[in-house]
């Protein structure tokens, strides 16, 4: 195994080979685990094994990716939120012609109107219950409501 680290690309992300510019704190293949501050290799990991790196590496990958994923299903309920918003009120026009056949001529078409406007609200709780269900960004991508 090479003792050695070169930072070709500036300070971060070291490359591990024999000819490197500066000596390895701790035995490692992993170069991203290394960062050169003021001329000095520094381990980000302070000194843990590879295979302990990995891990760690794994498990911020994961709550990345989980942190990621809800902030898409966030985002898709507010979508859903504002839509049914929307829904709602392209029934305004529904509600005053109700009113006002409702007054005119004794029906009760507002109660119907009123209905759908709650159906509407019914729908997007169920999207959002069902969205908070979504397992990964693809299924979010495939939602339609």
């Amino acid at each position: 195994m090479a003792g050695k680290i070169s930072f070709p690309h500036g300070n971060d992300w070291g490359v591990i080979g024999p000819e490197g510019d500066h000596d390895l704190p701790v035995k490692s293949v992993l170069g991203h685990r290394f960062q050169l501050v003021d001329g000095e290799v520094i381990d980000r990991y302070d000194g843990v094994t590879d295979d302990e790196v990995r891990r760690i590496d794994d498990e911020r990958v994961a709550e990345r990716q989980g942190e990621e994923l809800q902030a898409a299903r966030t985002a898709l309920v507010r979508r859903v939120k504002a839509e049914a918003a929307q829904r709602i009120a392209n029934l305004d026009w529904k509600v005053e012609r109700a009113r006002e056949r409702d007054v005119l001529n004794g029906t009760t078409t507002l109660q119907d109107v009123y209905t759908e406007r709650e159906l509407i609200r019914m729908a997007s709780n169920e999207a959002e219950a069902a969205i908070a269900k979504l397992a990964s960004q693809e299924e979010l991508q495939a939602f339609s409501w």
